[in-house]
């Protein structure tokens, strides 16, 4: 049930302290799995980033970003290859922006509702392969962040298909024009009808994330993890 398996994620990954990394290193160690064909594929589009302007050249990029997304089914099951060719993607959208990409954390940008469209967080992608959702008339499971940036506030909600929701809560600081610190403050397991109930569970950690790329429809954040998050505005 849903309860067990968080308590799975959270003892193997979920509550385990939030280390430090660079993109560097997470670069490397995808790009030394990737087969030889795939570092090829990405080294190509990496080579586009100055062939990218702004206007067309960031809708060809950010177009690039979500086709992927649905195609690696927002990460779920994704291999080492597909982690290669979304960054090296996201690399590109960035690029595309130039200098005009920064200022990302203002609260008129920043502060939404944003819904996922991919990430390469073993936490989030757990839910969303126990829990799919999506049979018969069923919606299928979505995740969700919430970001108040006046309010100081950020809310991580998976919401399954049964309308049960796990969601985690956090206090937020920007830092600078593009970095958040965040730290967890609480989490619980919201339980829907017929049995509606709450079950809180400890606050557990604390990171930063960078808004690498945001406008009005795509947000794409790398984290203190090494983590990826691909989010649109719902």
């Amino acid at each position: 049930d849903v309860a067990s398996s968080l308590a799975t994620a959270r003892a193997g990954h979920m509550y385990s302290a939030i280390a430090p990394a660079t993109r560097a290193i997470i670069h490397a160690r995808v790009g030394s799995r990737a087969s030889p064909r795939t570092r090829a594929r990405v080294g190509c589009r990496a080579g586009l980033f100055d062939a990218f302007g702004r206007g067309s050249g960031t809708k060809k990029a950010k177009d690039e970003v979500l086709r992927l997304a649905r195609e690696q089914r927002r990460g779920v099951g994704h291999s080492p290859e597909d982690r290669a060719e979304m960054e090296a993607a996201v690399d590109a959208l960035i690029a595309s922006r130039g200098n005009g990409g920064r200022a990302n954390t203002r609260p008129s940008v920043l502060t939404a509702d944003w819904r996922l469209a991919w990430t390469s967080e073993n936490e989030t992608l757990f839910l969303l392969e126990k829990f799919p959702g999506g049979v018969g008339r069923a919606p299928i499971t979505q995740a969700y962040q919430r970001v108040d940036v006046d309010a100081g506030t950020l809310r991580n909600e998976v919401v399954f298909s049964n309308g049960n929701a796990f969601v985690v809560d956090s206090v937020i600081e920007v830092t600078d024009e593009t970095r958040v610190d965040f730290r967890f403050t609480g989490a619980k397991l919201n339980l829907a009808a017929p049995v509606e109930a709450s079950l809180p569970l400890p606050p557990f950690g604390q990171g930063w994330f960078d808004n690498v790329y945001v406008d009005g429809e795509l947000r794409v954040a790398r984290d203190s993890r090494g983590d990826t998050l691909v989010v649109v505005r719902d």
